[in-house]
């Protein structure tokens, strides 16, 4: 059953529009036209429909209770006489539902409960599917969210933006694309996070130069030759007389400084000052002193030259590189070692120099050898990254996803394998399901067999009929005429007539109407589709009695009043089973009023006002009170507008032809006569509103419905009007002819 509908964005309703709710199993709705009665009506025909050939128009409008398996709409309106009537030239067959053979319908309620056991076992099995389903989606989103947390180990990396920030699933994705992929280098995290500070935390600048592999060769080299004259016993000759006492002494070096004395003293011993030294000795000196000696003395000096040369601008070198590279100190440190290595080495080439009879060593630059190619590779490496650092940051977000894929592997896999298995039952139920579906269509088709042995359509042709004749329509009438597989039609023909012509179009418009709400009310206690047996009705009739006369109209209040007759057991169930709930909406106080006389029909209904103020509709619940009568609701129109005065004359004809008929029904009632009294004696024919008040004084006499000569005068001025002078001389006219009356009807005083 439909509990609450919600009709929104369409016709005179608003997004605003509230929903109309605590429906029952019988709802009156009573409104004048245009309030948007047929708008309701049509959206519940709508829903009946299958949601392929819905109309877009009530796409934001809502409903709850209505089970498109179990509830079958119909709707009686102009479309339904249109499809039935207009654009046919047959109708459907009604199948009659209350002629059964009990051994029959034994059968059929047996495989109706064996149809519904096996819907019973489908719904346990789309249970347990939805079970399942829920357990698999939560064991997904604990997946994903075990993802993420791998994510959020590299929050800490600021400067990077890993793709699908936000969005779980995307995430997760991105993890199976590199899994299948293929994860081939992976790093722990603090060899990332050095790796992000190198890229985005350290300032990374290309270093210009780097160590000098030729001077550092260059060194090498000249090491090579200082340790051979190094290691070598370096003296004068030793045939010389004077050689023993010079190895004796131990002082080489100062006589061989002492002869470059005596080659400026003139032969002056540095000792006793006297001219000693004679040509013998100094024979001795220069032959003990001889070219080999003095040549190697020289190589060496040569050497400690070249060395020092070398060495310094190998030092310079480093100390430049320092200007744009010293990460961690390397280079300064470098530096400072190589310096004090170096001087080292100076000294002990010096001491060579001064004792060369002495074998000495010197270090190698070799021994820097690791340091210095760790500085040439770092230069590289930082180099590198300067030149390549869009692909460098590229390198890392790759090897980021790497780390997070592999992290994730195992719980994927486990979460995989559960899901295979999930899929596994999944498959197994859609089977069991297919397989019960097949039962149901089986037994549905032989309870269709059956039911075809016990249902007829003539029950409803004679009803028709029957109701034609009572009716006093004599001048037409049902037939039943056979189609192609034996599936049964009618023709709606004139007695006598036998050339088949379109007699519906020959009809009346009270008669095209009573005859199809005749058809309409067969539908409604039958079926023209013997599938839709089992489908309880929710029936919406709109309006039916337009152009019905008096009697037409008294029958069709008995036909739709014995639709809702209540239950011989409970009040609140409708006596005929397949009725499910009933919507009747009309404009007409009198057929309002008798179909809803509540003796005999459904204790569950439920009376609703449709009214609309600013061309803005709105439903208000009345629970089991009825709408007021006809008289009562002008009345009470005149009270709403009047409340909620709108801000332009828009309405001004609206109100004028409400007051009009107010005055009118007001002044038939009690009996006033035209000449009886004096409404304009006290009112100056110069007073701006004069015209208007005798425009409402001809209104409510017996030319009333005739043009008089102040119509088209009363319309221009109506329509520029401001609304309130309207209730200012709707509530003087009162004041002469009904005070009371009128400040009962409108809750008002009027001042003396």
């Amino acid at each position: 059953m439909i509990t609450s509908i919600s009709i929104k964005n369409i016709a005179t309703f608003n997004t605003d529009t509230k929903p109309i709710e605590n429906l029952k199993k019988v709802n009156f709705f009573f409104g004048y036209n245009g309030t948007g009665k047929s708008t309701i009506a049509g959206y519940l025909q709508n829903i009946s429909f299958p949601e392929d050939k819905r109309e877009d128009d009530f796409k934001i409008c809502s409903q709850t209770g209505f089970d498109y398996k179990n509830h079958q709409i119909i709707t009686f309106n102009n479309i339904f006489v249109n499809d039935n009537f207009i654009q046919n030239d047959s109708l459907n067959g009604i199948f009659s539902l209350n002629q059964r053979n009990e051994v029959i319908d034994e059968q059929i309620a047996s495989l109706n409960q064996l149809i519904l056991e096996y819907e019973e076992r489908i719904k346990y099995i789309e249970n347990n599917g939805i079970i399942l389903k829920n357990k698999q989606k939560k064991e997904y989103e604990l997946l994903l969210n075990k993802c993420w947390d791998f994510r959020g180990k590299f929050d800490i990396f600021v400067k990077i933006k890993l793709e699908h920030s936000g969005k779980k699933e995307a995430h997760f994705n991105k993890i199976r694309e590199e899994i299948n992929k293929g994860i081939v280098e992976i790093r722990d995290f603090s060899q990332l996070s050095d790796l992000y500070n190198s890229l985005y935390e350290n300032e990374i600048l290309e270093i210009p130069i780097s160590i000098d592999t030729s001077n550092y060769k260059s060194i090498r080299n000249t090491e090579r030759e200082l340790s051979i004259l190094l290691g070598e016993v370096i003296i004068g000759n030793e045939d010389v007389d004077i050689a023993s006492l010079i190895k004796v002494l131990g002082n080489r070096n100062w006589v061989e400084n002492g002869i470059e004395y005596l080659k400026n003293s003139k032969n002056i011993c540095p000792f006793c000052q006297k001219p000693t030294i004679d040509d013998d000795l100094e024979k001795q000196f220069a032959k003990y002193f001889d070219n080999s000696y003095k040549n190697k003395i020289e190589k060496l000096k040569v050497l400690y030259s070249q060395y020092k040369n070398i060495s310094q601008q190998f030092l310079s070198r480093l100390q430049e590189i320092g200007k744009y590279y010293n990460k961690n100190s390397i280079i300064s440190d470098e530096y400072n070692s190589l310096r004090d290595f170096f001087d080292a080495n100076m000294v002990i080439i010096n001491d060579k120099i001064q004792k060369p009879n002495e074998k000495m060593i010197i270090k190698s630059i070799y021994t820097h050898k690791i340091i210095l190619s760790k500085i040439i590779k770092n230069i590289k490496e930082v180099n590198k990254n300067y030149n390549g650092l869009d692909e460098s940051k590229k390198q890392l977000k790759q090897l980021i996803w790497n780390y997070i894929s592999h992290n994730c592997t195992v719980i994927i896999s486990n979460f995989d394998i559960r899901n295979k298995k999930y899929e596994r039952i999944e498959i197994a139920s859609s089977q069991l399901i297919e397989n019960i579906n097949q039962k149901i269509i089986k037994k549905r088709v032989e309870i269709k067999e059956l039911q075809n042995q016990t249902v007829n359509t003539e029950e409803a042709v004679i009803n028709i009929n029957n109701i034609l004749k009572n009716s006093g329509f004599e001048g037409f009438e049902i037939e039943e005429i056979e189609k192609t597989n034996n599936i049964s039609k009618y023709k709606l023909k004139r007695p006598y007539n036998t050339t088949m012509q379109d007699t519906f179009k020959t009809l009346s418009e009270g008669e095209k109407n009573f005859i199809s709400f005749l058809y309409f009310h067969q539908l409604c206690i039958g079926t023209d589709n013997i599938q839709n047996s089992t489908r309880k009705k929710i029936i919406v009739i709109d309006d039916p009695v337009s152009s019905l006369d008096s009697q037409a109209l008294f029958i069709v209040s008995t036909l739709i009043r014995n639709l809702i007759e209540r239950s011989n057991t409970e009040n609140n169930q409708f006596l005929n089973v397949y009725i499910e709930q009933f919507f009747l909406f009309t404009h007409n106080v009198y057929f309002y009023k008798e179909v809803s006389f509540d003796r005999f029909i459904c204790s569950d209904f439920c009376h609703f006002q449709i009214k609309k103020n600013n061309n803005i509709s709105s439903v208000e619940n009345s629970g089991k009170s009825k709408v007021n009568d006809d008289y009562s609701l002008l009345w009470e129109s005149l009270k709403d507008i009047k409340n909620k005065l709108p801000n332009n004359n828009s309405m001004n004809i609206s109100i004028s032809n409400t007051m009009r008929r107010v005055i009118d029904s007001y002044i038939n009632f009690i009996g006033i006569k035209e000449n009886s009294w004096g409404i304009l004696n006290n009112k100056s024919k110069d007073d701006k509103n004069y015209f208007i008040w005798s425009e409402f004084i001809s209104l409510i006499n017996e030319e009333s419905h005739k043009l008089g000569i102040f119509d088209s005068i009363y319309y221009q001025r109506l329509s520029t009007v401001n609304p309130e002078i309207l209730f200012d001389i709707f509530r003087d006219i009162f004041k002469e002819i009904g005070k009371e009356h009128y400040e009962k009807m409108m809750g008002e005083v009027i001042d003396q």
